[in-house]
């Protein structure tokens, strides 16, 4: 309770008065040896103990209410700012592992989405083809001819509904996986060489 008492101040001028005493009682007695080493005069023992006592109290003090407090909090800040550094590492990775699941799933139906239109543009392609294909053998060349390019149309005409499903359906995956919409020319380039390899 006393050294909490006790300010920085006042443990400095406490420490400050007693080398000074020290001082001056080692000064009077060496005038009365004047020989030997006054550590090793018997009768200073008691002194030296004192003294040694009393700057061990003072050092203990120093090093209990100041110097050790200080480290404490130190190092407690450092872990404190080491955990909350491992708690958002942690967190960042759990929302990277759901972000990686949404999108194999996203992509995964799209690919299912896709190839089932492609299936049943394909299915109506065939029976307008075999329609076609039907009446032109009835008719004579010029129908035939007028037949063969009713069924390329159509082609075309599917094939770029497709192409513009899968422009919209890409740039709508993109948005929600990055947050930001493609350019046109990518997402273009990406469904046609897409379209080239389900078609090939």
């Amino acid at each position: 309770m006393l050294a909490r008492r006790l300010s920085t101040p006042s443990l400095a001028g406490l420490t400050l008065a007693l080398v000074s005493g020290a001082l001056f009682s080692g000064g009077a007695r060496a005038e009365e040896q004047k020989g030997g080493m006054p550590q090793l005069d018997p009768h200073s023992y008691a002194s030296q103990l004192f003294w040694l006592a009393i700057f061990f109290v003072l050092v203990f003090l120093f090093l209990r209410f100041i110097g050790l407090p200080r480290v404490t909090a130190i190092i407690d800040e450092r872990g404190k700012k080491i955990g909350g550094d491992i708690a958002s590492a942690e967190l960042l990775r759990r929302q990277a592992d759901e972000a990686e699941k949404t999108y194999q799933a996203t992509m995964a139906a799209a690919h299912g989405e896709a190839r089932q239109l492609l299936a049943e543009t394909q299915e109506k392609n065939a029976a307008i083809l075999a329609l076609e294909t039907k009446d032109a053998v009835v008719g004579f060349e010029r129908q035939v001819e007028q037949a063969v390019r009713g069924i390329d149309a159509a082609r075309a005409e599917a094939l770029k509904g497709i192409r513009d499903v899968a422009l919209g359906l890409a740039t709508d995956i993109t948005v929600k996986l990055a947050g930001h919409a493609p350019t046109a020319d990518r997402v273009a380039l990406a469904v046609d060489h897409a379209v080239a390899q389900e078609i090939g």
